[in-house]
């Protein structure tokens, strides 16, 4: 009689540290000239990880073109072979600032964005980042 097959569990070099926001601590709304912003519903203090979500990384036969909508959302992910990621949380959500009062830090080996406050922010308070790159559109403040 063959002996029977065990399942055994995936290696993990190094899980990801995914970190979900505060239950409703954050709200995705219109935000008047921009479109669709993410606001805080109460305040965050500077230095706070207000979420690490995952990402999907992308090769560069991956990218996508510059026509589609959902090539607006991608960051720069430099672990090869991979050259950009797809965020999966709040990340790709923030607009952005010249005065921002979050930063967006990648963990390529856990594989997520990481978005920290930099500054106090105030309850109903856009949450707003750099993009580090000269926008391809004109940018409301």
């Amino acid at each position: 009689m063959p002996a029977a097959k065990t399942d055994k569990p995936a290696k993990i070099d190094k899980p990801a540290k995914i970190v979900l926001p505060e239950a409703g601590l954050l709200k995705l709304v219109p935000i008047k000239g921009k479109g669709r912003g993410v606001i805080t519903t109460r305040p965050i203090r500077r230095g706070k990880l207000v979420e690490a979500s995952p990402v999907i990384p992308m090769k560069k036969g991956d990218r996508l073109d510059r026509s589609t909508v959902l090539s607006h959302y991608p960051f720069a992910w430099e672990k090869p072979p991979h050259v950009q990621a797809f965020p999966l949380g709040f990340a790709g959500l923030l607009n952005h600032s010249d005065t921002p009062n979050c930063k967006i830090e990648a963990d390529l080996e856990g594989e997520v964005l990481c978005i920290y406050a930099i500054r106090n922010i105030e309850a109903g308070a856009e949450l707003t980042w750099n993009y580090g790159i000269d926008p391809w559109f004109e940018v409301a403040e």
